[in-house]
């Protein structure tokens, strides 16, 4: 079993997408002994271009399939949800899906592991702290609730209230 955690990010019809996002993961990846356990969600300023306020969280769940694979079903529940892949890097989303870790996975190909955005990004580095707080980064090897507390970016975002579906196999934060 690997353990893969997600970035889930949304600046256009936000909640529902957010939403739509978070059982998606659940129906490709979630089961009886895997359930996929989700951070807060927070809400966080645009980065790298003008537009509406996003809506973050961070998922992981443990998974037999391949990276190629998690990579794959990712890249069509984000296009299910009407995310134009040609679309420029900064510029709003429907639906974001990224992997941040795949277990101490670390390569540039097919993707960047761990993902860079981890270290720079709040809504990324905060949800990730408080969902995983004792697992390391497997570059610099201190835990998320280390690089969370020496964080020094000025990004501002704050936890708000999303209620989910009710599941069968998804597991809320329980240490906020």
């Amino acid at each position: 079993m690997s353990k893969v955690w997600f970035g889930i990010g949304s600046n256009r019809d936000r909640a529902h997408n957010v939403r739509a996002g978070v059982k998606a993961l659940h129906d490709a990846f979630a089961g009886p002994q895997t359930p996929l356990h989700i951070s807060r969600v927070f809400e966080s300023e645009a980065v790298g271009f003008v537009g509406h306020s996003f809506y973050n969280l961070v998922a992981w769940v443990e998974t037999t399939v391949p990276l190629l694979d998690v990579l794959a079903r990712c890249k069509a529940i984000e296009r299910q949800h009407g995310h134009d892949s040609r679309a420029p890097r900064f510029s709003p989303r429907t639906l974001d899906i990224d992997i941040l870790l795949y277990d101490d996975e670390v390569c540039s190909t097919p993707i960047q592991l761990p993902r860079a955005e981890i270290l720079t990004n709040a809504f990324v580095l905060w949800p990730l702290a408080e969902l995983s707080a004792e697992q390391c980064h497997p570059v610099l090897k201190k835990t998320f609730a280390e690089l969370w507390q020496s964080y020094t970016g000025q990004q501002q975002l704050a936890p708000i209230a999303l209620e989910f579906e009710s599941l069968p196999y998804l597991v809320f934060p329980s240490n906020v």
